[in-house]
């Protein structure tokens, strides 16, 4: 990968810390939902269609793909106090670059890998591309503490990130537009919060 993409992959684990991110294989199905089966709230969901052309996708059409496949795995809403303020920062600022996502799991709707790996599969569904780098899936004593993976489609970078916080789990999913973050400074010395 080239230095300006893992910059602006390291600009995303800053932004994910900033922004309060607590620290802490195989598909499990009795994890979550698999593609075409009812989201948390029962009805049935399914992937939009692309939209034509070749240019980079419109920022809402980043932002119902991040959250149609949160809510297609079964992961619970995105934290408003986490989701507010990104994508609507003041033009070509960092913050006006990204579209970003973190579902806190529940005692009735935990986020655990297999929930993660559902997610993985349904952005894959609408099109984002598995860029090859990332951490993967990083494992203690054989059990899975983080996974971080990078995917690319039209001009976006989006870093999906699963960390088991206390007891419930969180997933992050945040894309950035890359002409913006190359032109605002973001990750390359540029302080991605503005």
């Amino acid at each position: 990968m080239r230095r300006t993409n893992w910059a602006v992959a390291a600009a995303a684990v800053a932004v994910l810390g900033a922004a309060g991110c607590d620290a802490g294989g195989a598909k499990d199905p009795a994890a979550g939902a698999s593609a075409g089966s009812p989201s948390a709230t029962g009805a049935p969901e399914s992937v939009p269609p692309r939209p034509k052309g070749t240019g980079p996708l419109a920022k809402d059409v980043v932002r119902a793909d991040i959250e149609g496949s949160a809510a297609d795995a079964g992961v619970p809403a995105n934290a408003p106090e986490y989701g507010e303020g990104f994508g609507d920062g003041p033009p070509d600022s960092p913050m006006s670059c990204a579209v970003a996502f973190k579902g806190f799991g529940t005692k009735d709707a935990t986020v655990d890998i297999g929930r993660y790996e559902v997610v993985v599969d349904e952005l894959a569904e609408r099109g984002w591309r598995y860029s090859g780098k990332g951490r993967g899936h990083e494992a203690k004593d054989g059990v899975v503490w983080a996974a971080q993976e990078m995917f690319k489609q039209r001009g976006w970078t989006l870093v999906a990130e699963y960390r088991p916080a206390q007891d419930d789990g969180v997933i992050t999913l945040m894309a950035f537009e890359d002409a913006c973050a190359k032109r605002t400074g973001m990750g390359v010395g540029g302080n991605p919060l503005g």
